[in-house]
């Protein structure tokens, strides 16, 4: 339940550090452990189930707002999906389409804005229910406004979730319960 937030320059290691959690890429030397359990030890399917990942680059399907929400969560209820959808700041939004949450979004979101997209993946990461959240700089290209609504959306997850979030920005970091800096 506790919010770590890494700062560093570019070239740091800041997602790097994330690529090792999630095991894209695997350590040289040293441990990663988890609840004691060193990572290498947990197949990889298992060891990502207990991790959600928003990143600064969204990948949408062209397909609907519900579906790209669902997408990796298989065998969600349509009520489900609209409480991640709350939870992410994100009803407003897909409300105000004709369709809904049925609105074909079309490819790579194209028809959403980068607020819209964002807090779709924070909708999608809600929904997984994962342990650990991790953020990558999930609002470096949002203005203010979208950043707003994201900001409380991750907001929302702190408590429920550890969240490791990467961030330049002062207003993403401060709520943090810790601060790791990297150099």
């Amino acid at each position: 339940g506790e919010m770590l937030a890494v700062v560093g320059s570019s070239g740091s290691g800041k997602t790097t550090l994330l690529n090792l959690l999630v095991r894209f890429h695997e350590p040289e030397a040293g441990l990663i452990l988890i609840a004691g359990v060193d990572i290498r030890e947990i197949p990889r399917g298992s060891l990502r189930e207990h991790f959600a990942l928003v990143s600064q680059d969204i990948f949408l399907f062209n397909d609907t707002v519900a579906a790209n929400i669902a997408y990796g969560a298989a065998g969600r209820t349509s009520n489900e999906i609209r409480h991640a959808a709350d939870a992410a700041y994100a009803t407003g939004f897909i409300e105000s389409f004709p369709a809904g949450f049925e609105t074909q979004i079309g490819d790579k979101g194209i028809r959403l804005s980068g607020g819209q997209r964002q807090r779709l993946a924070i909708a999608r990461a809600v929904l997984r229910k994962a342990p650990i959240l991790l953020l990558d700089e999930a609002t470096s290209a949002l203005d203010s406004e979208s950043e707003r609504y994201v900001q409380s959306a991750i907001e929302a997850l702190t408590g429920t979730a550890t969240t490791i979030v990467i961030a330049h920005r002062l207003s993403t970091v401060r709520r943090a319960d810790r601060i790791l800096v990297m150099a």
